[in-house]
Formats: structure tokens, C-alpha cells, sequence
């Protein structure tokens, strides 16, 4: 049965087989039986492959329904008998061929073969390699006009408005509630002094383990005084030099950093003859109004010594003394 639609199960369809293929029906029946088993193998024990087979939507793309209640006749089309293959859709010349060549042909054929062509060329459109491919038919191409001074003008206020920068709309972060200090009890508490306890150290006394104690041979061995030659320090005058030292070649590296450091270039004018003379362009020069206020002196007021020390001031004259001061001031036993 090959139908071109799914036929419902009211409506079955049997053709019968063809005495030529009824030699091949145990083969295909063992097949059968195999694949079953397989099939009950794998993937009927595996819940996981049932859980992933359940339908996402409940509701069906295509409910099939009993053709007999269709008005429409169906029709049943044969394996043999199949129309629109994939060789009849991809014998049909491409498109772009086609355009080119009733380009080139326009002048030269009859009308009659140019409506052959264009048969043919509506064909290729139709078909369904150049649906899948969105091929479209050719179109005029559209002239280009010049632009008046309106349309220059509409331009210009476009450009002015896409000149311009663009706006930043920050957003104003609110503000931080602060509390005072007078309530914050935290800060009274971190602001008093630490109390740190001194631990007072134990006096010390000789206790009986160490007045038994016994110093092993290491301990002896340390506590001897290193005894160091002392001919090595005081060497006679001249020092003798020895002879690998004498036939000694500087390498090139070591003549590098035995050569002086060499510092930036000196200005010019320390390499003149004598480097104080003035030039005359400086003995012409006028000084402006700010380096000559810069160049006066400052007034600078010695406060600390006074011009006369015996002097008393009007402020010490004025003063009266607090009753406190006057108790001070009496001599003891008065």
C-alpha cells in the first residue's frame, strides 16, 4: 500500500503482492523477527530513551481523520507512475543560463522559438530547486535622479541632528544616610586606650634538676673558644704578589667597567674659553615690570628680638590680676 497521504485505520487499502516477490516473504519475516528483538533490547528497557520519546506538545501537528468523509476524491498514486522526480526538476537548465542566453538571442531567433524559451524559463522558475534557492525573476532596474535643493536640504537637517553628541543621562546616586557621631556608640568604644598587662618575669632561682645537670662532650666542645692564627693579620710591607696575578689578561669585559661613567653633554656654554663672559644680547635686555617686582627684596620683620627689651607693653599695664595669681604671689608663712 503507498498512499500519498496517512490513511486512517477505518479505511485500509490492500494490494495484493506480485507473484514474483511471494519467494521472499520468510526472509523478510526472520528480518522482522530479529529487528523485534533488537528492538526489545534496546530500547524498551531503557527508561531514560521512554522519557525523551514522550511528546513535547499534546496537541498534534495532523490529527488523521476517515478520507471517506472528504468531497474531494483522493488520489492514489503508484510507485511506477511518479510524476515531478527529482531528475525531471534538475533537467530544467538553471535560470541564470537562460537569461544570459535570451539576452544574447533576443535579435537573432524567431518569436516562435522565444516563446519556447520562455516556456522553458518559467519552468526552471517553477520548480522546486529554484523555490528552495528564492531565485526571482529579473526586474528594470530603477533610474537614479538627481537630487534637488529640497532633497539636499532635508539632508542637511539630518546631519545636523546626527552631528550632534549624544545626551548622557546619569543617574544621580542618592545620597548615603550618615548617622552622627553622638550616636554611634562604636566609635567611643574603639577611641578609649588599650590595656595591655604587663607580665611580670619570675626571679630566678636554681632549682635541683639544674644544679644536678651534667654538660655532655658537644656542649664542652662549644663552649671552647676558637683559637684563630694571628700571623695572617699582620703581614710584613711590601706584600708580595703572586705570579698568576702579575700575568693576569683583563678581559674584554672587565675593560668596559674599568672605563669612567659616561655622563650627558655638557651645555655649550661650559665649553667656552671662559664661561663667565656675558653676552651682549643679555647687557641689552630690558627687564619687564614682573621680574623687576620679583627681583626687589622682601621686607621681613625680626619679631623675636625686641628693639627695646626693657620696654612694657600697654596691654601688661592695662591687666589685672586674677585673685588666684595674688594668692601665689604672697611669700609662704605670710
Amino acid at each position: 500500500m503507498w498512499l500519498k497521504e496517512a490513511q486512517a485505520e477505518c479505511c485500509e487499502i490492500a494490494e495484493p503482492l506480485p507473484s514474483h516477490t511471494e519467494c521472499f516473504v520468510p526472509e523478510v519475516c526472520e528480518e522482522l523477527s530479529q529487528l523485534q528483538c533488537l528492538h526489545d533490547q534496546q530500547f524498551i528497557r531503557r527508561r531514560r530513551i521512554w522519557e525523551l520519546a514522550k511528546p513535547t506538545r499534546r496537541v498534534p501537528r495532523f490529527t488523521p481523520f476517515c478520507p471517506c468523509k472528504l468531497k474531494k476524491p483522493i488520489e492514489i498514486i503508484h510507485l511506477d507512475k511518479r510524476e515531478h522526480t527529482r531528475t525531471e526538476q534538475l533537467a530544467y537548465p538553471t535560470v541564470r543560463r537562460l537569461m544570459l542566453f535570451k539576452k544574447d538571442v533576443a535579435r537573432l531567433f524567431d518569436p516562435y522559438r522565444l516563446v519556447n524559451l520562455n516556456r522553458i524559463l518559467r519552468k526552471s522558475l517553477l520548480s522546486v530547486y529554484s523555490r528552495l534557492a528564492n531565485i526571482q525573476p529579473p526586474q528594470e532596474k530603477k533610474k537614479i535622479t538627481k537630487w534637488d535643493k529640497a532633497d539636499w536640504a532635508k539632508h542637511t537637517i539630518i546631519l545636523v541632528k546626527l552631528a550632534k553628541p549624544k545626551k548622557t543621562f546619569e543617574e544621580e546616586k542618592p545620597a548615603s544616610p550618615s548617622m552622627p557621631l553622638k550616636k554611634m556608640k562604636r566609635y567611643h568604644y574603639l577611641a578609649l586606650p588599650k590595656k595591655r598587662e604587663e607580665l611580670e618575669k619570675p626571679v630566678w632561682t636554681l632549682t635541683i634538676v639544674m644544679a644536678r645537670y651534667k654538660a655532655s662532650d658537644r656542649t664542652k666542645d662549644l663552649a671552647k673558644p676558637t683559637v684563630r692564627d694571628v700571623s695572617q693579620l699582620h703581614r710584613e710591607l711590601p706584600i708580595e704578589i703572586s705570579r698568576g696575578v702579575l700575568k693576569h689578561k683583563a678581559s674584554k669585559r672587565t675593560v668596559e667597567l674599568s672605563e669612567p661613567r659616561r655622563t650627558a653633554k655638557t651645555a655649550p656654554s661650559d665649553l667656552k674659553e671662559n664661561a663667565f663672559v656675558v653676552s651682549p644680547t643679555a647687557l641689552t635686555h630690558k627687564a619687564s615690570k614682573r621680574t623687576k617686582e620679583l627681583a626687589e627684596p622682601k621686607e621681613y620683620e625680626n619679631k623675636h628680638i625686641r628693639e627695646n627689651p626693657f620696654a612694657i607693653s600697654p596691654a601688661a599695664l592695662k591687666a589685672k590680676a586674677k585673685p588666684r595669681i595674688i594668692e601665689l604671689a604672697k611669700p609662704k608663712g605670710s
